[in-house]
């Protein structure tokens, strides 16, 4: 049997995804450049990232309207179709921009990060619908290996090609990935999903996915879990890392460039390995939760500690097999214990805990490191892993409960 029951619908998702995925990281590159050889304002520059994250929560708030009314697949394809129209958009405006008209810019930012986080989810939920049962851990390593070595490549080779090409020549080719992406993704078939006929109130559509995961223990549980990893992971942001090269390692921003590319390099590899051993991780969904909290816990308290350059690197290299195993593992557990027509509601409330969670921990990292300094944030960042990981053992029957295969509709019969 193939893993895959829809094999070349699987694969035009993940092609479309990692084009799209590339493009994006390639237009942040250059706009980010656009905008700061236009202000020569940090301000202005750090607007962009505010911005996506603030739309992508609006986003994901709202989305179980489109979800209610609109096929998944078409909810994939539209949105990258709408991303590649406003992308076409920018680079007509970046060649004839002027200071007084930015705000124009960020505007169209926030419409492409808006469709964006209305096609998250809708990209997760279909994953089940294209793939066997069983091979779904399988399926959501591969597909988390994709997104680590696209995000590995563009950064180093938007700034390379940028210099190369100039900004504007950046937006066209990212003008280009997101056509062919759009392609990809109408080009993907799947069995519709019967929606009912009767309109149901719009409130009461928003609220469902976050019925659906509060009625729900195994899901409750994962995530909270989620919302206190996610504020833990907000210490490896990028301006984080650069004070604590600077201040606690004393070593050149060299070494910023060298711990973030272990970062990403041990995603890679732990993606990999989480492929390998998708069978043995089947079987272990609840306590592969479990025990990534404990390790992220050690291995962060590890690095905010540490005073040796090369010790820090390899540690953000560990990083990445307890933070993939994770992120697997609670991927698979949602898409096993939602009913197929309400996942990607689920995983629009998923996401908006995820955005604003993450929104909470840059403020709140930014002003510890500022007034008590570098190791604290870590060590507070080490606190929240713990505090996951003693809420993975304190439910750990339900944990365990959820591991295995052919659980989906146990429970979240809710809708």
């Amino acid at each position: 049997m193939s893993t895959f029951h829809n094999e070349q619908s699987f694969r035009f998702l993940w092609i479309g995804q990692m084009l799209a995925n590339l493009g994006d990281v390639l237009y942040i590159v250059s706009l980010t450049a656009v905008v700061y050889h236009m202000t020569k304002s940090v301000t202005f520059m750090s607007l962009i990232p505010f911005v996506i994250t603030m739309t992508a929560l609006v986003s994901g708030i709202v989305a179980p309207l489109m979800i209610e009314k609109y096929q998944l697949k078409a909810i994939l394809s539209y949105s990258q179709v709408g991303k590649t129209i406003f992308l076409l958009v920018l680079c007509l405006m970046a060649l004839h921009i002027s200071i007084d008209r930015l705000w124009l810019v960020y505007i169209v930012i926030g419409c492409i990060s808006f469709l964006d986080g209305a096609a998250s989810p809708a990209r997760n939920a279909l994953v089940p619908s294209l793939i066997d049962d069983e091979h779904l851990v399988k399926a959501n390593s591969f597909l988390a290996m994709i997104d680590q070595i696209t995000r590995l490549v563009a950064w180093p080779a938007g700034s390379i090609l940028m210099i190369w090409w100039g900004q504007v020549n950046m937006l066209w080719l990212t003008f280009l990935l997101f056509t062919t992406s759009s392609i990809f993704m109408c080009l993907i078939k799947v069995e519709p999903i019967e929606k009912s006929a009767e309109a149901s109130p719009k409130l009461g559509v928003i609220k469902e996915g976050w019925q659906i995961i509060w009625n729900s223990k195994q899901l409750r549980i994962i995530n909270v879990m989620t919302v206190l990893e996610t504020v833990a992971g907000g210490v490896w942001i990028a301006a984080i890392i650069l004070v604590f090269v600077e201040e606690a390692l004393d070593q050149t921003q060299a070494w910023w460039g060298i711990i973030n590319a272990a970062f990403f390099a041990g995603m890679l590899l732990s993606g990999a390995l989480v492929y390998r051993y998708s069978k043995v991780m089947e079987k272990n969904l609840g306590q592969a939760m479990m025990w990534s909290s404990f390790f992220l816990m050690v291995l962060t308290l590890w690095f905010g500690t540490t005073s040796i350059a090369w010790l820090a690197a390899m540690i953000s290299l560990l990083y990445g097999l307890p933070q993939m195993a994770r992120d697997v593992a609670e991927v698979t557990i949602i898409q096993r214990n939602a009913k197929k027509e309400l996942l990607a509601k689920v995983y629009s409330a998923r996401d908006t805990l995820i955005y604003g969670s993450f929104g909470i921990s840059s403020l709140l990292f930014g002003y510890i490191t500022d007034y008590f300094g570098v190791r604290i944030t870590f060590t507070t960042a080490a606190v929240f892993c713990l505090l996951s990981f003693l809420i993975a053992i304190l439910n750990r029957t339900n944990l365990v409960r959820i591991s295995g295969v052919n659980n989906r509709n146990r429970t979240n019969q809710a809708g």
